[in-house]
């Protein structure tokens, strides 16, 4: 139990620690009370989290296989809790949507309740900022406990990059930091870029922790191409693309290419499907504007197509990505990117493998006695790996059929539910209000497409829960929920 108090203390801590640029910009903004609340509970925060830690300092703090698992779903359901006090408190929501608000930042889904024209520099930043620590984070549960738990059949082997295993489960605080620095190296250079591109200051700082993070949020009110140019669009789209794809590959890339793409097919479907929808995106975008300009067409079509592959759902203008039929954009998100990345949905790794396996299958159905081996790439995918795939999409797809239903039932229409629990699921928020109907649009409490802030409490507690399961992977809820483990522990 005092494992899974650390971990909690440290995630707290962490996260209030992001709160002190924000108070810089409160500051700066000439909005001392508000400078001095955010200090206040940052400094409450982080002073709790450091009682917790120093009381439980020289006791035994090893984490087991069961309790990692309690510890990885408690830092995710409690977390959001912790920070949804900020939000109520500076930011003036009522609790359920601070509780959304801050749900949707830490699991990078993008959505969010904040009046974004009025709301002071120093919240956006903060919200950008939980969203950034939401995206380490998820990085962390899939390299130390997920991937070698083989949860959802995630491969193990590429954890000995940072752990030195492929397969033991490691709560250790310091294997963390080799993840921290290159993140943070990888935000601090799309940031960069952006300044370069003409972005603001601050709005550069916010979209480069949000791309990095593969996140949907948007500091500003209106459509991205007021704020960044064809160039910073770019820049947005090459810093998706890079939190798209493992954390493990990107240090690989640029160690040896050659046998990096040779090694990795996921990096090239990923890759490929970029530019294969960018330039479908391309086609579309130059027949609805009357031969616009190919520059801006290619800028904002790379970045609809990554956006999309990133399971972000930022796009230059409103219309983007509705342009294609809402079926296609759904099971794009769907799909997601590469399977040690920030991204939500199912993962390419994952359909892949089923792809592989019903190969095989078929094939026996004509040559049952022949033997082979299921590999992608370097990783070999063995029987228990395929259950567990299989296992995972199955229940995925119960809890988005569950969600649909519920969701229809609270607040929207079926084609719309449908939107909304795949959105939330694969923790790509902005794509559901991207695909509301024109019609709908100067309504936001209507019956059919409601937008997120006029939904009913209870369709934003269903839209917690799922946007939750999502980037928990689902499997791993279910077997922390078996009770009849731990009663006869």
């Amino acid at each position: 139990m005092l494992g899974i108090l650390h971990v909690l203390a440290v995630s707290v801590g962490g996260l209030f620690a992001m709160m002190a640029p924000a108070v810089l910009f409160a500051i700066a903004d000439g909005m001392r009370d508000l400078a001095f609340s955010m200090l206040l509970v940052s400094s409450l925060g982080v002073f709790a989290a450091l009682m917790v830690l120093g009381s439980i300092a020289g006791f035994p703090r090893r984490l087991g296989r069961s309790s990692g698992y309690l510890a990885l779903v408690a830092v995710w359901f409690l977390l959001p809790i912790v920070a949804a006090i900020s939000f109520k408190t500076l930011a003036g929501l009522s609790w359920i949507d601070a509780w959304f608000e801050a749900v949707s930042a830490l699991t990078t889904s993008g959505s969010t309740l904040l009046t974004r024209e009025t709301a002071p520099r120093a919240i956006l930043f903060w919200r950008a900022s939980v969203e950034w620590y939401g995206g380490f984070l998820a990085l962390v549960s899939i390299i130390h406990v997920l991937a070698p738990g083989g949860f959802g059949g995630l491969p193990a082997g590429d954890r000995r990059v940072v752990t030195g295993h492929s397969s033991d489960m490691t709560i250790d605080l310091a294997g963390f930091r080799d993840v921290f620095w290159q993140y943070l190296l990888m935000t601090l250079i799309v940031f960069i870029a952006l300044m370069l591109a003409g972005v603001a200051g601050p709005f550069a700082a916010m979209m480069s922790m949000v791309a990095i993070a593969t996140g949907g949020f948007l500091p500003f009110d209106g459509a991205l191409e007021q704020h960044a140019g064809p160039m910073a669009q770019i820049v947005l789209a090459v810093g998706l693309a890079v939190g798209t794809v493992s954390v493990f590959w990107r240090r690989r890339l640029l160690r040896t290419p050659k046998h990096f793409i040779a090694a990795n097919p996921e990096a090239i479907i990923i890759g490929s499907a970029i530019l294969v929808f960018a330039v479908l995106f391309a086609a579309r975008l130059s027949a609805v504007s009357g031969g616009a300009e190919l520059g801006p067409v290619f800028a904002e079509s790379l970045l609809a197509a990554t956006s999309l592959i990133a399971t972000s759902g930022i796009e230059s203008r409103p219309g983007v990505l509705a342009l294609w039929p809402e079926i296609i954009v759904l099971l794009i998100v769907l799909v997601g990117g590469g399977i040690y990345s920030t991204t939500g949905g199912f993962k390419v790794y994952r359909i892949s493998a089923m792809a592989i396996h019903s190969a095989r299958e078929l094939n026996r159905l004509i040559y049952p006695s022949s033997v082979s081996s299921l590999r992608f790439g370097t990783h070999r995918i063995d029987e228990p790996s395929m259950r567990a795939i299989w296992t995972y999409f199955v229940l995925s797809l119960l809890v988005i059929a569950a969600a649909a239903m519920a969701l229809t039932l609270a607040a929207t229409d079926f084609e719309a539910g449908i939107a909304m629990a795949i959105a939330f699921f694969a923790n790509a928020g902005p794509v559901y209000e991207a695909l509301i109907p024109p019609v709908f649009t100067t309504d936001p409490a209507n019956p059919a497409w409601p937008q997120l802030i006029a939904m009913p409490a209870s369709a934003k507690i269903i839209g917690i829960v799922v946007m939750t399961m999502g980037r928990l992977e689902v499997m791993v809820i279910f077997a922390v929920l078996n009770l009849r483990y731990w009663m006869t522990r």
